[in-house]
């Protein structure tokens, strides 16, 4: 039998009764869920449906709702529920600001001073996402984490670069990066862009690296205003 999460049809399936691993179970789907977008920002969360949709009982399913509202995917409103948090423009802008004011000095700085082994590092986390880019939003939002993050982990400045941690550590560069990749063409523009950041950084080409990454942290956060001011405003519920 099939039931319907977030306006969408999942197939419910049964999951091992220990605690902590059902409700670790619970959590990862309805996280998955969340950040696929198949329950949409400021749908309302029913508990008793969604127990039902997952084929739980309410405590696991309680316990998981709390986890994800500590981890910033979903709020509550007194006397109407929890919520799932939507991503604003302020969200994008005040992430995308800082990062483009760090990140692209970083790579420059990292690409000035890398050994052979970074360089080798790099190529190879670029590579392998041109050969076969993650379908899953996770996978596919760690890989791109891990290149951006090679492309700095030399920086001489360890503040900057720290910072810059701290920043792809947020929830919201997760959910940022879920809503961006469901885009059209989003992934054949990351692969490209990257692959000419790359090229540019084992080069040595520390001005170009810094041109070529402002400019896809720009265009990403441009890219992501354009579509969610258009993003129609509704309340669902799951």
């Amino acid at each position: 039998m099939q039931s319907r999460l977030g306006g969408s049809r999942i197939e419910p399936r049964l999951v091992e009764r220990r605690d902590s691993r059902l409700i670790n179970e619970v959590y990862k789907r309805l996280r998955a869920a969340i950040v696929s977008g198949e329950i949409r920002p400021d749908t309302r969360l029913l508990q008793q449906r969604l127990a039902a949709s997952l084929g739980v009982s309410r405590t696991p399913l309680r316990e998981a709702l709390l986890r994800l509202e500590r981890d910033g995917f979903i709020y509550t409103l007194p006397n109407r529920g929890m919520f799932v948090r939507g991503l604003t423009i302020d969200d994008v802008g005040e992430l995308y600001q800082l990062r483009e004011v760090l990140e692209p000095v970083a790579a420059r700085l990292a690409c000035e001073v890398v050994d052979e082994a970074g360089m080798v590092r790099v190529r190879a986390i670029q590579r392998a996402l041109e050969d076969r880019y993650p379908a899953s939003v996770s996978d596919a939002f760690q890989c791109n984490v891990d290149l951006h993050t090679t492309l700095i982990r030399s920086c001489p400045n360890r503040r900057m670069a720290q910072h810059l941690q701290d920043i792809w550590d947020q929830n919201s560069a997760f959910l940022i990066f879920s809503y961006y990749a469901r885009s059209v063409g989003a992934t054949s523009d990351m692969v490209r862009e990257h692959r000419e950041i790359v090229d540019a950084y084992v080069e040595r080409d520390g001005a170009r690296v810094e041109e070529l990454l402002r400019l896809h942290i720009r265009c990403a956060a441009d890219a992501l205003a354009e579509r969610m001011a258009d993003r129609p405003q509704e309340e669902r519920e799951a």
